[in-house]
């Protein structure tokens, strides 16, 4: 009887497992190495290309990265412009029952707060202050509540120049545009904010029209939708300075057709090196972006 035959199976094994292992971790750093490689190269985009956060640092995300912070909150504007170096940010907002501006994406409370109904029909005193929600992946990783708009209005009062600041209009009562328009820009004169730092977004140009009866220096941007050439004409066709377009459903030469007829193009989106570098390449004025520090890395300005 062999009494060491066991400890050679052993070692056999041992050797094969520590192969295999070896193995893997080669073929993963040769996969990581091409896959660094294929990235798109830092340093090489115009900077003359505005960083603006996108409601702030982006929205909710798992993986790449994990964002748990929610659109439009004040962490999420902080990090955007505090940690990240933004230019600037987009940021949606609503006007209360009684006239006060509020931070919110959706169109209803339910979606992602503990709150319900819409803003429009409610008083501010039954909105500022609900908890955002987005699931446990999220929720045990932040105690952001919805705020005001004068809450970042006094918090870039703290900064040496104010920062650019994208108005995404959410106003789905036409009855109410000249309420609606009025209310933000009272109190964005409150704070003296200077107008070339404004750009006022929707998708239907009556409202853009109220906000230039009452400030006619406004930059006003028509959101397009997947039809980016029909919205370029709209916006032509108004008088209004510019689109904001998805970066998925524009083209360069699209983007370039508009900016020779005399348009502004901010495209928003991206969180991927990938998709912003495509962005960056089409050259638009500004990008609303999901990544800000990635997007900063790109333009060599970290």
């Amino acid at each position: 009887m062999n009494l060491t035959e066991p400890k050679h199976k052993a070692s056999f094994l041992t050797r094969k497992s520590t192969t295999l292992g070896l193995l893997v971790l080669g073929i993963a750093a040769l996969s990581l190495s091409v896959y660094n490689l294929l990235q798109p190269e830092s340093g090489i985009y115009s900077r003359h290309i505005l960083v603006i956060g996108h409601a702030g640092s982006g929205f909710f995300s798992p993986i790449n990265p994990y964002n748990p912070l929610p659109a439009n909150s004040m962490a999420s504007i902080v990090k955007a412009m505090e940690e990240d170096g933004a230019d600037g940010v987009e940021v949606d907002v609503h006007v209360s029952q009684d006239g006060v501006p509020i931070l919110y994406h959706d169109n209803t409370l339910e979606t992602m707060s503990e709150g319900a109904g819409i803003i429009a029909e409610l008083p501010a005193a039954e909105v500022v202050g609900l908890r955002y929600k987005g699931g446990p992946l999220y929720d045990l990783f932040h105690d952001e509540k919805i705020i005001t708009m004068e809450a970042i209005l006094q918090r870039f009062q703290t900064y040496p120049d104010p920062p650019y600041l994208h108005i995404d209009i959410r106003n789905q009562d036409p009855n109410r545009n000249a309420f609606y328009a009025k209310s933000v820009l009272d109190l964005l004169r409150k704070y003296n904010y200077p107008v070339d730092k404004l750009a006022f977004i929707f998708n239907d140009p009556a409202i853009l029209h109220t906000v230039r009866e009452l400030e006619p220096e406004a930059m006003l941007m028509l959101d397009a939708g997947e039809d980016f050439d029909l919205s370029a004409q709209q916006a032509l066709d108004n008088q209004l300075h510019g689109v904001t377009a998805n970066g998925k459903h524009v083209s360069r030469e699209q983007l370039l057709r508009a900016r020779a007829q005399g348009l502004q193009v901010v495209l928003f989106g991206g969180k991927s090196k990938g998709s912003i570098a495509k962005m960056l390449e089409m050259e638009p004025d500004a990008i609303q972006v999901n990544n800000v520090r990635r997007m900063r890395s790109l333009l060599g300005s970290e």
